[in-house]
């Protein structure tokens, strides 16, 4: 794994969404998961950096996305942390609801990535979050409800590092072409691509000094400005 900041590492080679591990002495606790199939890989690198399975203290999926969830139930039962989620993306989690979106496009392309590119990938959440919360595991992240992509979508603050993870609130590479600048949530996976646009307001007054997206790499260098210039 590759650090990013203080206490905060990118679990490099992951298959789907980038997971990321924030780590103290008491433990670790991780924000997404991956693809289905990435545990074992998972933990192997948190072995490499010195930290066993079983000091996973807490998984924090960021929405409901595949490419997100994809292991956090396995995660979770080879370790005994907890699972945790804003409340409102619990019935997604767990498959008691399904992603619908206004656009009938929309919701074939959720259904598809829901059930044929990444399978459906149900979790039980032990903590429901609110925004607002700070989370009592290792990082201490305060979580932003920043709903759009998915109604329950968040990003994660963590004050000590200046550390902000975004889940899909925007991209730092195309996602189609891969290439490498930021973006908007790609719109045609987004419940409400207004509302997550809205949302990415609530973190331009963070002192945020690494910006920790789902897709793409970190942000170091003037990270806030870069994402303020996304509204121009």
């Amino acid at each position: 794994m590759r650090q990013i900041a203080s206490g905060i590492y990118l679990l490099e080679g992951v298959r789907g969404a980038n997971v990321y591990a924030v780590a103290e002495d008491e433990g670790v606790t991780l924000v997404d998961s991956g693809m289905p199939g990435s545990a074992g890989q998972i933990a192997a690198q948190l072995e490499e950096g010195g930290y066993a399975l079983s000091a996973l203290r807490a998984i924090v999926i960021t929405h409901a996305h595949s490419d997100h969830t994809g292991s956090a139930a396995e995660l979770a039962h080879r370790s005994g942390a907890q699972i945790c989620a804003h409340r409102n993306e619990v019935p997604y989690l767990e498959g008691s609801a399904s992603l619908k979106a206004a656009s009938w496009l929309t919701n074939l392309l959720l259904w598809l990535q829901a059930h044929v590119v990444g399978g459906r990938c149900n979790c039980h959440v032990d903590i429901p979050l609110e925004d607002g919360q700070v989370i009592d595991a290792p990082g201490k992240l305060r979580v932003i409800h920043t709903p759009g992509h998915t109604p329950g979508s968040i990003s994660l603050f963590q004050p000590e590092a200046g550390g902000l993870f975004c889940g899909d609130l925007f991209f730092n590479q195309n996602p189609l072409t891969g290439r490498p600048g930021l973006h908007f949530a790609f719109p045609l996976i987004s419940v409400d691509p207004e509302q997550a646009q809205a949302s990415l307001h609530k973190l331009l007054p963070l002192e945020a000094q690494v910006v920790c997206p789902g897709h793409g790499d970190p942000l170091k260098e003037g990270a806030r400005a870069r994402i303020a210039a996304l509204f121009e």
